[in-house]
This record gives C-alpha cells, structure tokens and sequence, in this order.
C-alpha cells in the first residue's frame, strides 16, 4: 500500500493515490491494507519512505525533495508507515527524494546511510527487507551512473536495487566492492538472509 500522506493536493506522484491526508486515518487504513494483503496470502511493501506526499515533484522523473525536518516528519509523514511496520509490512520501499533538513548527506533517500540504515532500521527499527524505488528513474540517472547508484544503495542499507538501468553495470560494482572489501561478506549476507527469509514466508524456496 501507498502509505504516503497527501499534504500536496498538487503532489503529481502521489495525488490521490494516498490512502488519506489525515496521518490517523491514513495510518488505520495502511494497517487494514497490510492485513488484507496477509489474509490473502500477499507479500505487502510501504512505499514512498520516507514519505513523497508533501513534494510538488515526482521522482519518476527528474529532482524531487521535502524541507521537512526529521521531526516534522514523524509527526505526520511516518505514522502511517509505522502502523504498517508494526502490522507485518514485509518490505519498505525508499524514494528517490532529498531530505535536506531531516539528513545532512544531500543524497536521495533511497542512496542514504542516514536514512536507510540510521534513520528506518535504527530509529524506526524496520528490519525486514528494504527495495528502492526504480534506479531507472531520472531522479537517479541524470546524477549518477547505474554501478554507482546500485552501490550507495546497497551501502546505504537497501537489500533489492529495484531495475538498474544497467543491470550489468550495476552487478559489476557490487561485486567487484565485495571482492575488494568494501562490501562485507556479513554485509551482503545480511540482506541475502533477509531476501531468503520473505520467501520462504511465501513458499517460494
């Protein structure tokens, strides 16, 4: 489920694809989406962390950002994807967004160690798999070439790099960052694990 708040009327990506504007009422629809989803047999992700409802940009195409600060944030935007972590969401997916008042690291969200691994998984205490939104995007390719966005990703934290435009060039780098260290075995074998671990929930080993 789409469990960003729609405080943008205008927000092109997100618009009336929101469950709600009201983060209470967004965030008790997200917990029944990820219940339907489970009692239907359906592996359920969260999706634009940390939130893409209150940008007037779509990431799909081109430089999208929020000046809300961290706090702001888990006021309103955060809610609803807290009440579907604690419902069982399976997978949190990341935007492309840039969160120049919530991370010091001026990258997208779906590229930062501060929001993936310090913010979601150490904050938030999210530790199941984490994707990130499609690395074809022009949000990413007209910053970064495709084995440099798949590695910060993965180093930030993500365990799926959703549709690198270079599907090889992007496996390239994360191998050869693992053959030469920089990638930890326990690194790569964390986010193996996590991969392994939604599908054997879904019967799919």
């Amino acid at each position: 489920p789409v469990a960003d708040v729609n405080t943008n009327p205008n927000n092109p990506v997100i618009g009336d694809r929101a469950f709600h504007s009201d983060p209470e009422q967004a965030a008790m629809m997200v917990s029944a989406a990820v219940d339907g989803f489970h009692q239907g047999g359906v592996a359920c992700t969260l999706k634009h962390f940390p939130g893409h409802g209150d940008t007037a940009q779509d990431s799909h195409y081109g430089y999208a950002s929020t000046d809300k600060t961290w706090e702001e944030m888990r006021t309103c935007e955060l809610y609803p994807f807290q009440a579907g972590m604690a419902s069982g969401a399976d997978a949190v997916m990341v935007a492309h967004i840039t969160t120049p008042n919530a991370t010091e690291d001026g990258l997208p969200a779906s590229l930062s160690y501060e929001m993936i691994t310090q913010k979601l998984r150490g904050e938030l205490r999210f530790q199941r798999v984490v994707i990130t939104d499609s690395l074809s995007d022009p949000a990413i390719t007209q910053r970064y070439e495709p084995g440099q966005a798949a590695l910060l990703a993965f180093q930030a934290g993500a365990d799926v790099l959703l549709l690198p435009q270079d599907l090889e060039a992007a496996y390239g780098a994360i191998l050869t960052a693992v053959q030469e260290g920089a990638i930890s075995q326990e690194r790569l074998d964390a986010s193996v694990l996590r991969i392994l671990h939604l599908k054997e929930v879904y019967g799919l080993l």
